[in-house]
């Protein structure tokens, strides 16, 4: 399980739900994994109260399933729950991309690059700091194009397929993660030269990337039958 913060006085539910939506999203748990209540309330430094808000809040929200009154787990998304992801992904952070590519300034550029560098150190030694990294980078160029809605809908697919992301990044070859031919490179060249159709294409083939997940995660599933 992932290690949370303590948090301070305000709205604990609030700020509950954002610190359990963020560790999805950054792939700290596991598919399947279980979340107890009593120990996230632990680690959380808050009453159970809270934290049960919080969890029924993403259960309704389908980030996490509940099986039985006290068992609350990460969602284990079918293969046709990826593809529709992956679908609107493609389109919405593409898109995203390719604004960016007229709208980022150059201190966000310059964060992008950094953030690029950190990935490709973490993904050779660190599969969970790699996809936290993976997402940063993804989100900064969202945030770039200057749409909130779209940025809130993005965040939303990736708090569904983040632990999966975690599972990507653990089986993939760690080559193909840290090779300067990484669709990264070409979305930040893209992005410096103001190319929108270069920044969405390069964006898009990094997502169409992740259909490997959706392969393996079909090879899995009929090995389980």
């Amino acid at each position: 399980m992932a290690s949370l913060a303590k948090l301070e006085n305000g709205n604990l539910s609030e700020q509950v739900y954002a610190v359990i939506r963020d560790t999805l999203m950054d792939g700290r748990y596991e598919p399947g994994e279980r979340l107890r209540i009593s120990g996230l309330a632990s680690e959380l430094g808050v009453s159970i109260t809270p934290v049960r808000e919080a969890i029924f809040r993403l259960v309704s929200e389908h980030a996490l399933e509940m099986k039985a009154a006290t068992a609350i787990h990460v969602r284990d998304i079918a293969p046709d729950e990826l593809r529709e992801i992956q679908f609107i992904r493609h389109f919405m952070e593409g898109e995203s991309a390719a604004l960016a590519a007229s709208r980022i300034t150059p201190k966000e550029l310059a964060e992008l690059e950094i953030l690029q560098e950190k990935f490709r150190n973490a993904a050779a030694v660190d599969p969970e700091e790699a996809a936290l990294l993976n997402r940063q980078i993804h989100f900064a160029v969202v945030a770039a194009a200057r749409m909130p809605l779209v940025y809130a809908t993005v965040e939303n697919m990736w708090v569904l397929m983040g632990p999966l992301l975690r599972t990507f990044h653990k089986t993939m070859p760690v080559r193909d993660l840290t090779s300067g031919s990484h669709k990264h490179y070409d979305l930040l060249a893209a992005l410096r030269n103001g190319d929108a159709a270069g920044a969405r294409a390069a964006l898009q083939a990094d997502i169409a990337w992740g259909n490997a997940l959706i392969g393996w995660l079909e090879e899995q599933r009929a090995k389980s039958d």
